[in-house]
């Protein structure tokens, strides 16, 4: 890109910035306001002067305003002076460097008392930080090194900025040390490699730190505040070692100093040193810095601590790991594996420490170095490396395989644990190349785990040696050192393998498992058969052959010789074992799946491991795809849809997801015959079945049976429908077709996903497209015959189809809209959801086409044409309000509502408030679902319009509102509240309570009290260590759509229900809490189904007794035999059975049983002006029941019912 465009891209940005701030001109900040007012005087300025608006001309300007408000080096006018400052912190990044070098001892003269002045605030500071950052960052190598001897030069405005970084006002100083780190990692053009002023910034941050050491040593001022001091100084350092601009020479003593810094019990600290050893590390990375690096890691290796440093050892540790790591990443890889061996001795004498923090410490830096800073490219075979460089790395794996080794004596015993971690991590980083060095730790922590100890410690860690081992070098090196002997009753047996193989085998050769481990289910089965099938023996001997099964999966997980393996027996073999055996079917077909699903996601190249790749290129897997595809996909999918059809809905999910991964890789020819056989059985099916009664509703899910032939039938279309190639796509439509119009749910869902299936694919929406017309007319004809349980599933296919539609065709949305408007009063929430989803779907697709033809006359030959528009479908919309129903007028409310959210900005705002005033004479319904569907208009519109707009409209609103609180006796109190909330902090208290009659006052005195008390509750909790929140508060409350925030969020957390100063009664209406009754002699076990019975939505009670009630004689504790206290004596009886009834189970749907939700006695919504007090509150402690005629006990009277959400 030429000059003249950065140029011309430059003036567009800092055009872009000004017009932002012009428009700010009416804004309620002050500070914006005056910004906006300095901008538009020095606009007219340069209009007058005829000056063209220039960042030279905008700076110059701002520079002679900065020096009207100063006199003498002094500022008089502190706002003026921050507006000029602020626009040239903004304007300096566009203006010529010809203009601010030869200039610069000028500009830092009048920028000064800024930056000097003790008055100055933080703004003025903060902006003229920037700008000198600017003014800096345009000076050159002459200009730094000060050829022409000027008494002002860049370093001293290098020094200012320095000075700032250690302010004790955090925006100062973050902005400070970001200007420090930007111009110091900006080397000036020239033969210099580092920044001429590296080294006045290296020396000013150095002494600092060490005088604040030398201070906090001797102990004059309090620890705390040195702290901090100190924590800045190491900031600032950071910022100058990220930009990669520390001194070579001062690298010895800064290393020495943090060090020291790291015995520091304060965390913080010692983080912010270990943040500038890392910005030593990290802003060196090439192969200049190669020496610098290496005399960083010989300067820390020169300090190591005493091995029994508890203090000093794990920070040294953790700069050693960080050191190695970066020499790695950034510098040289091979250089550093092979120091490698060197680190682990220095590092390795640690473990030799008696201090357990110190050793484990050693551990954590050796496995950290291990995983992060070996290049796996390095262990490549030829010809990917050299020979050369094979042979090192075959020399330093060797070395590093007899020093761990020796980490494996009894001398190390102390820390064997941390020593097996380190092993099991080298395992991992090294893989193949691991072999044959490892193999005696291998050995060696096989044997540990052998000897069968119970309860010995090592048992655990040496697991994860033998995984780690099992992952990179195989299972049959693995198991030849280490071998099972099941069937061997002379040898140890290991029988604990099982588990650990099958969750760590990957990239095996499933031949060795089909050879060597699966002939022992053989064995085992036949020891079965022989014994007693009750017997313990036998129930160990099966639990092994389905250990041994479980390793199937695993070894079919990319193996390396599948072509060879998977041979017709073995795919015979499982294929039989699916049809006589059915708890091997998930095994089986979890195995089978993985073997595509591994091919072909390897074969996609998602799999990015360089040791892999190299054993087993990308093309042998496209091969192993090949070869099941051809020889193997279609005989193992009828075996599938065999399998399929003989199973339980509800327990052949996993055969279904077995079935998708075979059609994916399946040649079309073989996916379009089996699917002209399918359709065969379906149509033969459909024709057998009667229509009985029990078939139109029956739920085969629910209760387990296996589903009718025409309902599998329909599951196997819908899973092939993203496979089925185009010239099948007839045949599926002619399907949607038939069953679309079958009076029967289960049907008719799957009818509908077969389109919404279809139009996921490209080449299905494209068919889909073609035939629009049939489709369409399809759709419209089976709305009158769709079942209601089968609503959703259509609801979520019109959304598709609203989105092909193309301008020929828009006259579907009218004809649907009746119907999606219904839909968003449905008790489906996802039927909600989706009709939401089709409304806006359709403004979309009218602005997209907005002013096409609309053929109404195809729908209703009495209907005029019209144009598509979005004010269209409001107009159609705004229809359903003149309905013959409530339910409709309600329904089209709240549509008018969420396309009124969604587009209001895309609506004229008289329109809109047409529209609004429109649904608030529906206010004066008698019918509350009216009312209710009104409020949340109410509430989006005014929010959503502008304030100028609706502020007018205000008193008649708020009129309104409470008018409907007194008419329907409060029932929307609640609604009506937190809507006057949300135009309190839009509007204002004073304006919204001058609106407000006066009887109804007391409204705004209660939210005022109701903030004010929130916030007094926030400023407690802030003081408070306790973050577990109380009963009552919502905490982080979360929706899943801008339309439900605005709809049902909280206006502030200012504003929290006043019902959070109540008792936990109301609180766990909002979130319901849960708790486990356990017994203290059997602990609960959460896998068992049986423990859904412990689990509790009531809290359980304790029965506390006095230890006055307790018996003593002679010291000792007599416990009565009878006991005379009763626990429920203090209750009344009659309270006793109410609360039985109350909370005991009641016959539900299908004759279930269920537990009746705890109503809320009341809303939460006191309208006093103070809360009750606590003592006063029985009414949430107990149900206030009543007496009716008789004696009887009645319901107790709700104060006012619970608003249901929209």
């Amino acid at each position: 890109m030429s000059t003249a465009d950065d140029e011309l891209l430059q003036m567009v940005e800092l055009r872009g910035k000004l017009d932002k701030i012009r428009s700010q001109i009416g804004s309620k900040l002050a500070n914006q306001q005056q910004l906006a007012l300095i901008l538009q005087t020095i606009d007219e300025n340069l209009d007058q002067q005829k000056q063209e608006k220039t960042p030279v001309a905008y700076f110059v300007s701002f520079l002679s305003l900065l020096d009207q408000c100063c006199e003498n080096e002094e500022i008089k006018d502190f706002p003026l002076a921050t507006g000029a400052v602020y626009f040239l912190n903004l304007v300096s990044p566009y203006t010529s460097k010809g203009l601010l070098r030869p200039r610069f001892s000028e500009i830092l003269t009048r920028i000064a008392p800024a930056l000097t002045d003790e008055k100055a605030q933080a703004p003025l500071i903060r902006s003229s930080i920037g700008f000198l950052e600017s003014l800096l960052l345009a000076q050159d190598l002459n200009a730094w090194n000060n050829v022409h001897n000027y008494k002002i030069s860049p370093k001293r405005g290098l020094t200012g900025l320095l000075e700032l970084s250690l302010d004790s006002r955090p925006k100062v100083r973050k902005g400070a040390q970001e200007a420090v780190h930007n111009i110091l990692s900006q080397v000036p053009a020239g033969p210099m490699l580092e920044h001429p002023a590296s080294y006045v910034a290296g020396e000013f941050a150095l002494n600092h730190l060490i005088s604040i050491v030398q201070e906090n040593q001797s102990g004059k001022n309090p620890s705390k505040e040195v702290s901090s001091k100190l924590i800045h100084n190491l900031q600032l350092i950071a910022s100058i070692a990220n930009g990669n601009a520390w001194p070579l020479k001062q690298i010895s003593p800064l290393c020495d100093i943090l060090l020291e810094i790291c015995k520091s019990a304060d965390e913080f600290l010692v983080s912010s040193a270990f943040s500038v050893f890392e910005g030593l590390f990290q802003s060196m990375n090439s192969e200049i810095d190669n020496d610098r690096f290496v005399r960083v890691l010989d300067i820390i290796f020169d300090l190591k601590p005493s091995i029994n440093d508890p203090h000093l050892a794990p920070s040294w540790l953790a700069v050693v790991a960080k050191a190695v790591t970066c020499y790695s990443h950034n510098i040289d890889p091979l250089q550093c594996f092979l120091k490698l061996p060197q680190v682990f001795k220095t590092v390795g004498t640690f473990f030799e420490s008696e201090v357990q923090n110190v050793y484990i410490s050693a551990s954590q830096c050796l496995i950290a170095i291990a995983s992060d800073a070996i290049d796996a490219k390095l262990l490549l075979l030829p010809p990917v490396v050299k020979e050369s460089v094979q042979e090192q790395v075959e020399t330093t794996i060797a070395s590093l395989a007899d020093i761990t080794n020796g980490f494996l004596s009894i001398k190390y015993r102390q820390c064997a644990k941390e020593v097996a971690e380190l092993i099991s991590s080298l395992f991992t980083s090294l893989s193949t190349r691991a072999n044959p060095y490892f193999l005696q730790h291998l050995e060696t922590v096989g044997e540990w785990r052998s000897n069968e100890q119970e309860g010995f410690e090592l048992n655990d860690v040496a697991e994860r040696v033998i995984a780690s081992a099992i992952t990179s070098i195989g299972p049959e090196l693995v198991l030849q050192l280490l071998p099972l002997n099941l069937n061997n009753p002379n040898a140890v047996g290991r029988a604990w393998l099982l588990p650990i193989l099958r969750d760590s085998v990957r990239c095996a050769h499933l031949g060795y498992y089909i050879e060597e481990i699966l002939p022992l289910t053989s064995y085992f089965e036949g020891l079965i058969a022989k014994g007693n099938s009750e017997s313990i023996n036998s129930k160990i001997f099966a639990t092994i052959v389905d250990q041994i099964w479980s390793l199937l999966p695993a070894f079919c997980d990319l193996p390396f010789d599948l072509v060879e393996s998977f041979t017709d027996e073995l795919a015979a073999h499982l294929s039989e074992l699916l049809y006589q055996k059915v708890e091997l079917r998930p095994t089986i077909c979890h195995a089978l799946r993985t073997l595509v699903e591994s091919n072909v996601v390897y074969s996609s190249g998602d799999v990015v491991n360089a040791i892999i790749n190299q054993q087993f290129p990308v093309e042998k897997s496209k091969e192993a795809i090949e070869y099941i595809s051809s020889s193997k996909s279609t005989k193992l999918l009828s075996v599938l849809f065999n399998v399929f059809a003989e199973t339980p809905m509800d327990q052949r999910n996993y055969i279904l997801e077995t079935i998708d991964a075979y059609l994916q890789i399946s040649s079309p020819e073989d996916v379009s015959a089996t699917f002209n056989k399918v359709c065969t059985l379906l149509k033969k099916a459909l024709d057998e079945e009667k229509e009985d009664d029990h078939h139109k509703t029956e739920d085969p899910a629910m209760n387990g049976k296996i589903p009718r032939l025409s309902i599998t039938m329909m599951d196997l279309v819908v899973e092939m429908t993203k496979y089925i190639p185009e010239s099948s796509h007839t045949a599926l439509l002619a399907i949607f077709n038939q069953t679309i119009r079958v009076q029967d749910v289960q049907i008719q869902k799957r009818s509908y996903r077969v389109l919404l299936r279809l139009m996921e694919t490209e080449d299905g929406l494209k068919s889909v497209k073609n035939f629009l017309p049939d489709i369409l007319k399809v759709l419209s004809d089976a709305s009158q015959v769709t079942l209601q349980a089968a609503k959703s599933a259509r609801l979520l296919t019109l959304v598709g189809v609203v989105k092909s539609l193309s301008v020929d065709y828009l006259h579907f949305i009218p004809n649907i809209l009746s119907e999606v408007i219904l839909g968003t009063k449905s008790v489906n929430e996802k039927a909600r959801e989706t009709s939401y989803g089709i409304l806006i779907a359709m403004g979309h697709k009218l602005i997209e086409n907005e002013g096409s033809p609309v053929k109404n006359s195809l729908n209703d030959s009495d209907m005029p044409d019209s144009e598509a528009s979005l004010k269209e479908l409001f107009v159609m919309c705004s229809a359903g309000l003149a309905g013959g129903s409530p339910h409709m007028i309600s329904a089209s409310v709240t549509a008018l509502s969420r396309i009124f959210y969604e587009f209001h900005d895309e609506m004229p705002v008289d329109f809109l408030k047409e529209m609004a005033s429109t649904v608030e004479l529906f206010l004066t319904s008698r019918n509350r679902e009216i009312i209710k569907s009104a409020l949340g208009f109410l509430k989006v519109s005014s929010l959503m319009l502008p304030e100028d707009e609706v502020r007018p409209g205000l008193k008649g609103l708020l009129a309104s509102l409470l008018a409907v609180n007194h008419e329907q006796k409060s029932h929307f109190r609640s609604k009506i509240k937190h809507l006057i909330e949300r135009m309190v902090r839009r509007f204002g208290m004073n304006d919204i309570e001058q609106c407000i009659p006066e009887e109804d006052k007391k409204l705004i005195v209660n939210i005022r009290k109701t903030k004010a008390r929130a916030k007094r509750k926030k400023a407690e909790s802030a003081v408070e260590t306790d973050t577990i929140p109380k009963a009552g508060e919502e905490v982080n409350k979360k929706f899943t759509s801008g339309y439900d925030e605005a709809l049902y969020g909280d206006t502030d957390s200012e504003f929290e229900e006043e019902g959070a100063d109540e008792e936990e009664s109301y609180g766990t209406s909002k979130r319901t809490r849960q708790y486990i009754s356990e017994s203290r002699d059997i602990p609960l076990d959460l896998l068992d189904k049986r423990s859904l019975a412990h689990i509790s939505s009531s809290r359980p009670r304790k029965f506390n007794r006095k230890t006055s009630d307790y018996a003593t004689k002679d010291g000792k504790l007599v416990f009565n035999e009878v006991d005379d206290s009763d626990p429920l004596g203090g209750k009344n009886s009659i309270d006793a059975y109410v609360e039985a009834v109350d909370q005991g189970p009641v016959r539900g749907q299908n004759n279930k049983l269920k537990y009746k939700k705890k109503q809320r006695t009341g809303d939460g919504i006191d309208w006093k002006d103070e809360p009750e007090d606590k003592s006063k509150k029985s009414s949430h402690s107990r149900p206030n029941y009543r007496r009716a005629a008789g004696g009887r006990v009645g319901k107790p009277r709700s104060r006012f019912k619970a608003g249901k959400k929209l």
